[in-house]
């Protein structure tokens, strides 16, 4: 299971790869997040606020899903640790039986045998509404972190992760494309009012990363299209073994 130094620092490696693979980057704004992440240092008290440091501020990351939350987390994340714990000990019962077969009998030259074990994953429900409070019960928790930390804060950053299943964008109950913070209207009212403490947002979803400046939220609000929903679609996570008996 990954340390969670190392998923925020393959988060901040993952957002500098996508603006390096652009053709161009959009005004000024990506250019400078990419010098931002790419020169951000990981704070040495690793257990204190903020996870990245850099000259004039800092950058936050945490994790948010559509799963439940609990005292013991996330259901998606606590569903996630339960898999790799069985899966790994499944798998090895499987390796072992396999291991023990007797050779096959009299095989035709040139043919083998094949056996592929699969397990999968039993995810918990997900829901808009449940995205919603992990969301708002996980930045309250950063920001009171935040407003705590004495150190440089001009440029305040939150690289937010979505984790699990997907959301969905959808109009007239028809797909119309996968989850932005620039059109949801109850978040981006909520992170308004945060707009003293931060400067950006980032938020991953899947491959996909979205750049919120704060100040901006006001012309994004203007802008929302009238009759927007969301939906949240389903998480599925598989292992394979493949084994071959030659």
């Amino acid at each position: 299971m990954k340390t969670p130094r190392k998923t925020e620092q393959e988060c901040i490696d993952k957002f500098c790869t996508y603006l390096q693979s652009k053709k161009s980057l959009r005004m000024n704004i990506e250019q400078r997040l990419l010098s931002i992440a790419v020169n951000a240092r990981p704070n040495p008290e690793s257990s204190l606020f903020p996870d990245f440091l850099f000259d004039g501020g800092f950058i936050e990351h945490f994790q948010v899903s559509a799963a439940k939350e609990s005292r013991k987390g996330s259901e998606h994340n606590v569903a996630i640790s339960e898999f790799e714990r069985e899966s790994e000990v499944t798998l090895q019962q499987e390796t072992n039986e396999f291991l023990q077969l007797p050779p096959r009998e009299n095989p035709a030259e040139g043919t083998y045998g094949l056996k592929v074990i699969t397990h999968d994953m039993v995810s918990p429900q997900y829901s808009y509404n449940d995205f919603i409070k992990s969301f708002k019960r996980n930045f309250d928790r950063h920001i009171l972190s935040l407003q705590k930390y004495t150190g440089e804060k001009s440029i305040g950053i939150f690289l937010i992760e979505l984790v699990g299943a997907n959301i969905m964008i959808m109009h007239n109950n028809c797909f119309r494309a996968f989850y932005r913070l620039a059109v949801d209207q109850e978040l981006l009212t909520y992170i308004q009012q945060y707009a003293d403490y931060l400067k950006y947002i980032i938020f991953l979803s899947a491959d996909r990363y979205e750049i919120l400046e704060l100040k901006e939220i006001p012309k994004l609000l203007h802008n929302i299209p009238q009759g927007l929903t969301f939906g949240v679609g389903k998480y599925t996570n598989v292992k394979l073994r493949l084994f071959i008996d030659i």
